[in-house]
């Protein structure tokens, strides 16, 4: 838990090899930090047809959806941004995977 002010939190997740979320992280916390901007970092390698990748949001820690969400069909790495919409949590999601299941996804994501 951050016990001091802070502007932008950065969170980098384990490397994911099959469709699954990661550890969901809170981005808000009176008098320390309130974001509404969003940053996801897509890293893909072994990819066969494509995989679809996430940043779900919540305002009550039990209930996502989707605040990005693209479809990659090419190894590499990918940078998405939502701004204007204030969430309390976020997670990163590997949602599916075509063509195959040799996929390795790493998702990192930043708030402001």
């Amino acid at each position: 838990m951050v016990t001091y002010f802070q502007d932008t939190l950065f969170f980098n997740a384990p490397a994911l090899t099959a469709p699954g979320l990661t550890t969901a992280v809170a981005v808000y916390e009176n008098n320390y930090f309130s974001t509404c901007d969003y940053a996801l970092v897509a890293t893909v390698t072994n990819i066969n047809t494509n995989v679809v990748v996430r940043l779900d949001g919540s305002i009550d820690g039990t209930n996502y959806g989707p605040l990005i969400s693209n479809t990659i069909t090419a190894n590499g790495t990918y940078v998405y941004n939502i701004t204007g919409c204030p969430m309390k949590f976020i997670r990163g999601n590997f949602l599916s995977e075509s063509g195959g299941t040799a996929a390795v996804v790493t998702l990192s994501y930043s708030a402001r």
